[in-house]
């Protein structure tokens, strides 16, 4: 009780101090569905059996088991994260027969009794997510399953029917023609164990105990005076019956978010960050965004690129400044701008290195050969380079990261390597002196990065790449 008290007071404290939070910093609106962050609306089709029991005719009993069917279709509109009601459809057939094991005169004739119903019915359901209700704060795991649990009330309509072997033979006769209104109240209770397959589809196995206010609903009849009929098995009683249903839900909206019913408030406050002190002065006078308390490049000229600490950008880290560096993606000598001085003509073995180093890190569009704007200026370079050393061959190179099939790598690298050769050959460089080839994720740089689970994010970059060989 102790620990469900400081729950309690803990969520409050903690909601309070969102809410004052969203309140200092944020314009207050009515809340609207362009406000909403989750989706609330779902629709559900269900299907499985029945079992009528507490009845004169049963559906089960002493060796025997008759089940019938039953299907809902329901509109669900979750209230919270925790409650929800839904408008529930529900159609079905019963089968039952007599209870003869009573060694009784009138066994013969209640005994041989069989009936079926066919029923319909509209009812509101309350729908409680007992899992969402009482989810623990330090419970770190997806939330995939939960626990339902039901209560509603609505209509029933149905059409009862007999077969007591008594002249009729395999006749049923209609006993009790029960129409959908006002004068057909009933109830069930029941739950639900829910799975969440995705955003967009639940899948859930559900019981329900169905009490159908009526004593004629499983055909037995009205009883008559100074006679003993199938009505008087279990007189005085109402018919219920088990349903037994697998159902799929499909959750209606575009909300980027989860459905409601799978987001737990008490883990989003548990998350709130906690209040921080930003009363101080920040004095910027370089204008660099960075507070002069932690800026260790003062003075820097207003308009240029910092990094955090308030320095000047410098990507390629040669020493000159993204802002005056001509070359900002490869390393130059600040003689020349920050870019790589021409080349001459030099052996084919350095030739091959030298490209390398350049078209190191070259990036391609996700799952394409498309050559990625930033990659034109190290591509230049070595344009000047095959430009300056016409005479050599070389074979071109593409490969990929361990991710996907084989063949599809391969097909891929194949793309790389003959994107990288158009692009040389549109800035002049002949082409019959390069031959592509796909080496697919058969050659990685990095051997342990397959699977690509093995490795951080940089040593599968450094496995797509593009290298040259030289051709003796």
């Amino acid at each position: 009780m102790k620990k469900l008290l400081s729950l309690l007071i803990l969520g409050t404290a903690m909601f309070s101090h969102a809410q004052n939070n969203y309140d200092e910093n944020y314009d207050t609106k009515p809340f609207n569905n362009s406000k909403k962050l989750y989706s609330d609306w779902s629709v559900s089709v269900f299907g499985g059996g029945n079992l009528l029991q507490n009845s004169d005719l049963v559906s089960w009993m002493g060796g025997y088991f008759t089940p019938g069917y039953d299907a809902q279709i329901q509109i669900n509109k979750q209230i919270t994260h925790a409650f929800g009601l839904s408008l529930q459809y529900q159609i079905g057939k019963t089968r039952q027969k007599g209870n003869a094991f009573n060694n009784t005169p009138w066994d013969a004739y209640t005994g041989m009794a069989h009936g079926k119903t066919e029923y319909q019915g509209i009812s509101i359901l309350g729908d409680l997510n007992a899992s969402n209700l009482f989810r623990r704060i330090d419970n770190k795991t997806e939330f995939k399953w939960a626990i339902h649990l039901y209560a509603g009330i609505g209509l029933l309509g149905y059409k009862a029917y007999m077969n007591n072997f008594r002249g009729s033979g395999d006749k049923y006769e209609l006993i009790t023609d029960q129409k959908l209104g006002d004068k057909s109240v009933y109830t069930q209770v029941g739950s639900g164990l829910r799975y969440k397959l995705n955003k967009k589809f639940d899948l859930e196995l559900r019981a329900m105990y169905v009490m159908t206010g009526d004593e004629e609903f499983d055909g037995s009849g009205a009883p008559v005076p100074g006679y003993q009929t199938a009505a008087d098995t279990e007189e005085g009683r109402d018919d219920n019956m088990f349903t037994l249903s697998l159902g799929l839900h499909y959750k209606i909206g575009k909300n980027k978010q989860d459905a409601l019913q799978w987001v737990s408030p008490v883990h989003v406050l548990a998350n709130v960050p906690a209040p921080q002190d930003y009363s101080f002065d920040c004095v910027d006078e370089d204008k660099d965004g960075v507070c002069d308390q932690w800026d260790k490049c003062l003075g820097t000229p207003e308009g240029v690129r910092v990094d955090g600490a308030g320095c000047p950008l410098d990507s390629d880290g040669d020493g000159v400044p993204d802002s005056e560096d001509k070359c900002p993606t490869i390393a130059g000598p600040p003689t020349n701008g920050g870019c790589p001085e021409k080349i001459l003509r030099i052996s084919g073995d350095d030739i091959a290195t030298k490209i390398n180093t350049l078209l190191e890190g070259i990036e391609f569009d996700y799952n394409s050969d498309k050559i990625r704007e930033q990659s034109y200026v190290k591509l230049n370079n070595a344009v000047e380079i095959l430009l300056a050393n016409p005479d050599n061959r070389f074979v071109v190179e593409g490969h990929t990261d361990a991710a996907g099939d084989a063949a599809y790598n391969q097909k891929l690298s194949e793309k790389r390597a003959a994107s990288v050769i158009k692009y040389l050959a549109n800035k002049g460089v002949n082409v019959n002196k390069l031959s592509p080839v796909g080496k697919g994720k058969t050659d990685l740089k990095w051997p342990e990065c397959n699977p690509v689970t093995n490795c951080p994010a940089w040593k599968n970059l450094e496995n797509r790449r593009v290298i040259f060989k030289e051709v003796e």
